[in-house]
């Protein structure tokens, strides 16, 4: 006849579940490995795209100062203070620079 002190049955039972406690932590460990080599590829990737924005918006506030800088002569044209020809020559080339920005833009997403 086989007896089984309880004692015994105790410590048993406290080894498996310790046991399975390290099997689970070891596939955690497995899972959080490979979750945090996906978090640095996506981070990797947010730096070039936070760069690209960066490098677009510096051109664009450019942009925009020197459409500024024309529709104010024009309105110092249109008030008598700026000679009308001058800010015709002013509204011209902001207008260039627009287009000049929209064909290198057009160009880049060609390639």
């Amino acid at each position: 006849m086989i007896t089984i002190d309880i004692k015994t049955l105790l410590i048993y039972l406290v080894l498996a579940a310790a046991l399975v406690l390290l099997i689970y932590l070891i596939v955690l460990v497995k899972n959080l490995v490979s979750t945090v080599k996906n978090t640095n590829q996506v981070l990797e990737d947010t730096a070039v795209v936070s760069g690209i924005v960066a490098e677009k918006a510096k051109a664009a506030d450019g942009l925009a100062d020197d459409v500024i800088e024309a529709l104010g002569s024009f309105a110092k044209a249109v008030r008598g203070e700026e000679n009308l020809i001058a800010a015709l020559s002013n509204i011209a080339k902001t207008l260039g620079m627009v287009m000049s920005f929209a064909r290198k833009k057009d160009d880049k997403n060609e390639k």
